[in-house]
């Protein structure tokens, strides 16, 4: 049996990922992905300075832990064993999350994380230009929480892998200066956060998940699954 990081210091988040979660495997990289968000938003939380007054941590710690809820509902993760298919697009991870989230009692303010952390915020021009198949709407963070909380999460993906500065803004470019000038105005507003400790605290679960990766693919004998920077395969 499997156990996971903090499944006892989040006891009621982690019972929720387990409700929606269809196999283990997704449950640990959501899981886990989810609680590396909460570690880098604390780090700013309390290394760095900045406008901190909309900010209570309890908050800041379970909308970073429920924000990738609704992954679980979504397409992209069928080459995982037992993963069963799904007809929602993974673009539509953070509303199916956000109503997860209101179904489930959560408060509004963590609805709303869930609801615009996607990027650095979806507009309607956005849905349009890209036909994403979203309801045409605002999705944009506007709160510090859910600046901070989308902020933090661009730094890890679910490939699994940290993210540099640089690795963030290439992708981004993808999708036009502004969005890149919107994460550098939360670099600024925010600071960079330093990784080291991040990084060497999860490096055992990163190596030992990308072996159950190669492991699927040996199994399958093919060279993937390769996967883009949200874990899904290409």
């Amino acid at each position: 049996m499997r156990t996971y990081i903090n499944q006892q210091l989040y006891p009621g988040e982690f019972l929720l990922h387990k409700k929606y979660a269809h196999t283990e495997m997704l449950l640990d990289l959501v899981w886990t992905h989810c609680n590396i968000a909460v570690d880098i938003a604390l780090l700013l939380l309390d290394r760095h300075e900045f406008n901190k007054s909309e900010l209570r941590r309890e908050f800041v710690i379970q909308a970073a832990l429920l924000s990738d809820i609704g992954v679980y509902a979504c397409s992209g993760y069928e080459w995982m064993p037992g993963e069963p298919p799904s007809d929602k697009p993974y673009v539509q991870h953070g509303v199916i999350g956000a109503w997860i989230l209101q179904q489930e009692g959560y408060s509004p303010a963590v609805i709303q994380v869930a609801h615009s952390h996607t990027g650095v915020g979806l507009t309607p021009e956005d849905i349009k230009l890209y036909g994403l198949q979203l309801p045409e709407a605002d999705y944009v963070p506007r709160t510090q929480l859910q600046k901070l909380i989308a902020y933090a999460l661009k730094f890890h993906s679910k490939a699994p892998k940290f993210k540099s500065v640089d690795d963030i803004t290439r992708t981004l470019q993808k999708y036009g200066q502004a969005k890149v000038e919107k994460f550098l105005e939360w670099q600024q507003e925010f600071g960079t956060p330093d990784l080291t400790e991040i990084k060497t605290k999860y490096a055992p679960w990163h190596q030992a998940f990308e072996f159950q990766i190669k492991q699927i693919a040996s199994a399958s004998a093919a060279t993937g699954p390769q996967l883009n920077s949200a874990g899904i395969a290409k």
